[in-house]
């Protein structure tokens, strides 16, 4: 549910209408970490992107470590840690992305498909949800496409924890980060870009989009110490109920 200004609901965050600091839109009772498509086919190296199409993915896993402190953070901290799993079977696709299936050739089942779904390559890489996490799964590049076991939009949960502020880190920066973060703004969320937990094979691409969102015009990009620092400086709220594992 949203309010009368179309914010997301929950407990509201006593913003100073002069000073909307990185300290006030981080604080815990009203963050969410999202870590999207940390999964095989894009990060390892026998996974599809490498094994398959041949593109690098060093940049990817240097994220890891990055990523991995952020979660740790955020459960010291009370803050819900949400997880994305994106599936491109085609079977699940419609319109213009049907069409991109017929473009670069691509069949369920023959190894032609990135992340398709029961595979290994669908599977988390080097990061695990645990006990209290939110799995969503998706079938689209934007998070908010996605939803979990009890069948809830992101938008939804996020709802239901009160978030308005939301720290996105993951993979790949030019599809699934990118229209995460720019659905997110213009649902009314604040979008902290975390420096280095942002991942692509295209370095171009990746710049690109740093600079972009550097500039502020989605949100702020702000180095993993300053976030963990703000987080853990502020007073552990444990998470609701709501965020489970799928």
């Amino acid at each position: 549910m949203a309010d009368a200004e179309g914010q997301p609901k929950g407990e509201p965050l006593s913003f100073d209408p002069e000073d909307y600091s990185l300290v006030e839109i981080l604080r815990p009772r009203g963050s969410a970490l999202l870590v999207v498509d940390v999964q095989n086919d894009f990060l390892d190296p026998k996974g599809f992107f490498e094994s398959r199409l041949g593109q690098p993915t060093e940049q990817m896993r240097s994220i890891i470590p990055h990523v991995q402190g952020l979660i740790s953070a955020a459960h010291a901290s009370g803050v819900p840690v949400i997880f994305t799993k994106g599936y491109e079977d085609v079977r699940f696709r419609k319109g213009p992305d049907v069409r991109r299936a017929i473009k670069w050739d691509e069949h369920d089942g023959d190894g032609s498909v990135n992340s398709e779904s029961g595979t290994w390559g669908s599977e988390f890489y080097a990061v695990s949800p645990r006990e209290g996490d939110t799995i969503v799964e998706k079938h689209r590049w934007s998070s908010f496409d996605g939803k979990d076991k009890k069948e809830r939009s992101l938008k939804e949960i996020l709802d239901q924890l009160g978030v308005r502020t939301l720290v996105v880190a993951g993979v790949v920066a030019e599809t699934c980060i990118e229209t995460t973060i720019r659905d997110g703004y213009n649902q009314g969320y604040f979008i902290v870009v975390p420096e280095h937990s942002v991942g692509s094979n295209d370095p171009k691409q990746l710049e690109a989009r740093m600079a972009y969102w550097r500039a502020g015009f989605v949100g702020d990009v702000v180095d993993e110490t300053e976030i963990t620092q703000i987080w853990q400086n502020s007073i552990p709220i444990k998470p609701q109920e709501a965020s489970e594992v799928k």
